[in-house]
């Protein structure tokens, strides 16, 4: 019985402690209400103040946007592009005009900010070769795959990589795209690697061409023994397992050949720009239009300067209390 008492009293306790927390809200929205109704006109008259500074501003101010590189570091370039970016980063944040400008011309002043990131596709990286398998194993053995990726020491593996610059408004971007992506390829070292690379490339296309001639002559010749009306010089293909083994390995000449095609494409420059899209809106934060933030802003101060003023008088009010 003594439990049951006990039970009810906590319980009226409670409800109590609810009703006296709503009484409290019910009481704080009625001063808020009457303090909105009160000064009314006031509000109105801020929040059209500040609707007319926010469309001011929004008229008048400059969008900042993205410009979007995916490029390809050629000739083992990765860290020189890493750090030819935080160079202009540097030279940006530190203000040096004859630096930008010599670099970038006379609309240096648009540029915003430029970060370079890898594009991770481990898979990609792994799948390229056995080597490549057991070299990813030994990486991630000594460093989870989150802090591998993360480690600049190993956006050597990755081919493609993001660059984003940003400019202030649309009108100049692709000058200063293209006075970045000339900045990144100025290096006479990395030219002279481009100019060997080039030509071995070349040399390895050709002679892969020759050889997929020769096993195509090879096959042919083969053909016609079989059919008995060969004219050609005959190259003895003994029995089915080397005549697989003849068209496997046309098959991995032709794979190596389209490799390589790719790559006479990759090399035309140090840092190959692969794809741009220029002047993207940037969504990665949180956008207001001043039209809406500067009203709340003007009525939160007005309002803040009412309720410092109410808390200052309750404060003094605890005060004289005590003092008594």
């Amino acid at each position: 019985m003594a439990q049951n008492n006990q039970d009810e009293i906590d319980l009226g306790y409670l409800f109590n402690k609810i009703s006296d927390l709503f009484r409290s809200f019910v009481r704080i929205l009625f001063l808020v209400i009457t303090f909105f109704i009160k000064y009314i006109v006031i509000i109105v008259i801020l929040i059209l103040i500040g609707i007319g500074i926010g469309y001011y501003l929004d008229k008048n101010k400059t969008e900042v946007y993205n410009n979007e590189l995916i490029v390809i570091p050629n000739f083992e370039s990765t860290q020189y592009l890493y750090d030819k970016v935080d160079a202009l980063s540097s030279k940006l944040r530190d203000g040096d005009t004859e630096f930008l400008q010599k670099t970038i011309g006379a609309n240096y002043i648009e540029l915003v900010t430029l970060e370079a990131e890898p594009i991770v596709d481990i898979f990609s990286f792994a799948a390229t070769s056995r080597d490549r398998v057991d070299l990813f194993k030994v990486l991630t053995d000594k460093q989870d795959i989150p802090d591998y990726v993360k480690d600049p020491q190993n956006f050597q593996y990755f081919k493609y990589h993001h660059i984003t610059i940003k400019v202030k408004g649309k009108e100049h971007s692709k000058e200063i795209v293209t006075a970045i992506e000339k900045y990144l390829n100025e290096n006479e070292h990395f030219s002279e690697y481009m100019k060997v690379s080039r030509e071995s490339t070349q040399f390895r296309i050709e002679t892969s061409e020759r050889t997929i001639s020769q096993i195509d002559t090879i096959l042919k010749s083969s053909a016609s023994i079989d059919k008995g009306k060969s004219t050609l010089p005959s190259v003895m293909v003994s029995d089915n397992s080397q005549l697989n083994d003849v068209i496997e390995s046309k098959d991995r000449m032709l794979y190596n050949l389209l490799k390589l095609n790719m790559q006479k494409v990759d090399e035309q420059s140090i840092i190959k720009v692969a794809a741009i899209n220029y002047n993207v809106s940037d969504f990665s934060g949180f956008h207001i239009s001043n039209k809406v933030k500067y009203p709340v802003i003007l009525v939160l101060l007005f309002s803040g300067f009412f309720f410092l003023k109410y808390i200052y008088k309750k404060m003094k009010h605890f005060v004289e209390i005590d003092a008594k």
